[in-house]
Order: structure tokens, then C-alpha cells, then sequence
């Protein structure tokens, strides 16, 4: 028995004004509108797309250049750290130990998400497609967009 399946989303900055956009991916949705200024979006998502939970191209741009990572808060990451850093004097160095043990657990425990190399939308949900690798900075300088991230 696997984990149960996360409900498939897309998150991307907005190109008008840069506010985060957070949108669940069903086969009714075909996009909408940014809660900050009103710019309209695309969501490129069809019933094949949902039905297979297996992502080819970017639900946002409709770049097929996409890599996965782990779906966790690189600052939440990295508060840990500077907590278990702060600590490691008076714990004698175990603090760094437990963190490192947390770090360990969060890998196994979190998910997957795919992102895109040219808009930055990050797509969690979907099932893990090996044409995407990890990230590959040669892939990034490879697109001619400026790289952002939701």
C-alpha cells in the first residue's frame, strides 16, 4: 500500500504584479484570474492530464523542460538548522545530531514536486515522471526566461 494520492495542484508568481497563485487542477478548470491586480491565467490541464496524474509539460507556460524536487520549505529547512546551530553549544553538539535526524525523516516522509525551468510554477500531486531529473543548472541556462519561483 502506497500513500494516498495528494490532490493535484499548480502554484506560480503572477507576471503582472509577482503575487503567489495557488490553483487546485481539475478537468472544469481552465484558469482565472490573479487575486492582486486581475491579470487572467491559463491552466493548460485536460482530462487524460488528471486521469494519469502523469505531467509532460508545465500547467502554466507549457514548457516541457520540468525537474522534481523534494516539496518542502527551503527556509523552513533552513530554520532548523540555524535553530539546532544556536543550540549545539549548550546540548554539546546533539541539537545538530536531532536536526540532522528530522532532515532525515522529512526526506522520506515529504512528497515529490515537479517544477518548470522556465516559469518557475511548482505542479505537486502528480505522479513522478523519470524524463524529469533533479535539477540540472546547464537545463536552467538553457531557457531564455529569467528563472522564478512560486
Amino acid at each position: 500500500m502506497g500513500r494516498p494520492a495528494r490532490a493535484l495542484s499548480v502554484s506560480f508568481l503572477c507576471d503582472g504584479c509577482g503575487r503567489e497563485i495557488v490553483g487546485a487542477i481539475d478537468t472544469q478548470a481552465a484558469g482565472g484570474a490573479c487575486p492582486g491586480c486581475g491579470r487572467s491565467f491559463a491552466v493548460r490541464a485536460d482530462r487524460p492530464l488528471v486521469q494519469s496524474r502523469l505531467l509532460t509539460r508545465c500547467l502554466h507556460c507549457g514548457l516541457d523542460r520540468l525537474y522534481t524536487q523534494k516539496d518542502f520549505s527551503k527556509k523552513a529547512g533552513l530554520w532548523v538548522f540555524v535553530v539546532a546551530a544556536v543550540l549545539s553549544v549548550p546540548t554539546w553538539g546533539l541539537s545538530l545530531l536531532a536536526a540532522t535526524l528530522i532532515d532525515l525523516a522529512l526526506y522520506y516522509a515529504l512528497g515529490d514536486a515537479t517544477l518548470c525551468y522556465g516559469c518557475g510554477s511548482v505542479h505537486r500531486g502528480f505522479r513522478s515522471n523519470p524524463a524529469h531529473g533533479p535539477f540540472d543548472i546547464h537545463a536552467q541556462e538553457a531557457v531564455d526566461r529569467p528563472p522564478r519561483t512560486a
